[in-house]
């Protein structure tokens, strides 16, 4: 198991975002490759320029993935503290 800052695991959440959502793209059918056949009749075949399964499964491994470094992330938050003097009260009170 690896060790990383909460700032470099934010870094690495955007980025999996990022590969993701492209990943979904491609599923969606977005790139695909244009045949013509020109026998007895013209024809035009589309099909998928990547195997939809494969990108699924990664969509997935990353998506496994986000859901463990944003609990890890959370976790370490909920017992990380912050020393600071704020008066919320005062901060928040009604503008007399």
């Amino acid at each position: 198991m690896s060790s990383y800052s909460i700032n470099e695991l934010l870094s690495m959440q955007k980025a999996l975002q990022t590969c993701r959502n492209q990943l979904e793209e491609l599923k969606g059918g977005l790139k695909t490759r244009t045949r013509f056949f020109m026998q007895s009749a013209p024809e035009r075949i589309e099909e998928p320029t990547y195997d939809v399964k494969v990108i699924d499964k990664m969509v997935t491994k990353i998506n496994n993935v986000l859901f463990r470094m944003d609990a890890a992330i959370k976790a370490k938050n909920a017992v990380t503290t912050i020393d600071i003097d704020i008066d919320y009260d005062d901060l928040a009170a009604e503008i007399q």
